[in-house]
């Protein structure tokens, strides 16, 4: 039996009956690539299951062989999602070994993509018969098509919809561990926050934001998922949360002025609760009499923007002197490196019609 088990498939007798095909390069490929035999003689035998479309345990077995040695191939990711429902196969087993595959391969895109697919069908499941879809506006790397209402949902099905929400949240969470940074685990999270409607999930993703950033402050990504969060969650990004928000990065540009992430969550904010930049011009200033924030890039920047904004809007000869002297600043001392852009942003100022 041991000896079987270790006996390439294709070498198994309930294969005998497939004739493989092989991959067609024609009669003289240029720069053919080198496979291994072992690969190339598997693509074989799935070709003749696509030309066939064999919907069987077997060709399901197939696709797992080939995955696992080109985990990036999507036309056999796709044929296994057809497998999957043709034999109303256990999609809870599906997700375990996505999960090893995702441990294996974090950065393979259809693993992730792949693991959606899946969740979606669980989802999907949980809906009452004859229930109508509903759609939100969010937009991301990946679909965020909600699959329902949740507080329309009956009280079991919310159960089981939370429970799901909740363990993928916590599978995200122990990918990020070893990369805070990977961009596919994110793109998934903020799928499964809103394929899900607007449950009780995104307050605690506000608090697991907030969590990462006290770790590490320089985490861009979990500034970038905060924003998400305060701007697509229940509610909307209201006023009180603009406070709060502001509020939030103000104390983390505090901590790290020259931090590039906080600066432009508070200046993302603002534009996106309709507040003026202009707002938080005495913050800005306070800063320069910290020796490290005097420094910042960030600082400047934006005081040259909240002056170029007062010297448009009240048309004041002071403002745009205090703007170009940012400039001046930045281009010469603490951002040289872009002197040109700045030196360019202090001849726009002179076109701004001013009071004498």
């Amino acid at each position: 039996m041991a000896e079987q088990d270790d006996m390439p498939f294709y070498q198994k007798p309930e294969w005998a009956d497939v004739v493989p095909i092989p991959q067609d390069d024609g009669p003289n490929p240029l720069v053919p690539i080198a496979y291994t035999k072992e690969y190339s003689t598997t693509m074989d035998y799935f070709r003749a299951m696509c030309r066939a479309q064999e919907k069987s345990e077997r060709a399901l077995d197939l696709t797992k062989i080939v995955i696992e040695l080109s985990p990036s191939h999507y036309t056999v990711w796709y044929y296994r999602q057809q497998l999957l429902k043709e034999l109303n196969k256990d999609l809870k087993e599906e997700l375990e070994w996505i999960e090893w595959m995702v441990n294996e391969h974090p950065k393979s895109y259809q693993i992730w993509h792949h693991r959606q697919v899946v969740v979606g069908r669980i989802a999907q499941s949980l809906l009452p018969h004859n229930t109508t879809t509903t759609t939100t506006t969010l937009t991301t790397a990946q679909s965020t098509e909600a699959a329902f209402s949740f507080d329309d949902l009956p009280e079991a099905q919310k159960t089981a919809a939370q429970e799901l929400v909740k363990s993928e949240l916590e599978f995200i969470a122990e990918s990020l561990e070893d990369d805070t940074k990977n961009y596919h685990a994110w793109s998934y999270r903020q799928w499964v926050l809103a394929h899900f409607g607007l449950g009780p999930w995104w307050v605690e993703e506000l608090a697991y934001t907030e969590e990462l950033i006290g770790k590490d402050v320089r985490n861009n990504s979990a500034w970038n998922q905060r924003y998400f969060v305060v701007t697509n969650g229940p509610g909307g990004l209201t006023e009180e949360g603009v406070q709060r928000e502001v509020q939030f990065a103000k104390s983390n540009i505090e901590k790290t002025p020259s931090n590039e992430s906080p600066w432009v969550y508070l200046t993302g904010v603002l534009r996106k609760g309709n507040h003026s930049v202009t707002e938080i011009k005495e913050f800005c200033e306070g800063l320069l009499s910290v020796p490290r924030a005097n420094f910042s890039p960030f600082v400047h920047a934006t005081l040259l923007d909240i002056y170029e904004v007062e010297a448009k809007e009240k048309r004041s000869a002071a403002s745009v002197e205090k703007a170009k002297e940012e400039a001046i600043m930045l281009a010469e001392k603490v951002d040289n490196i872009r002197s040109k852009y700045w030196n360019w942003r202090k001849t726009q100022l002179q076109k701004i019609d001013v009071v004498a």
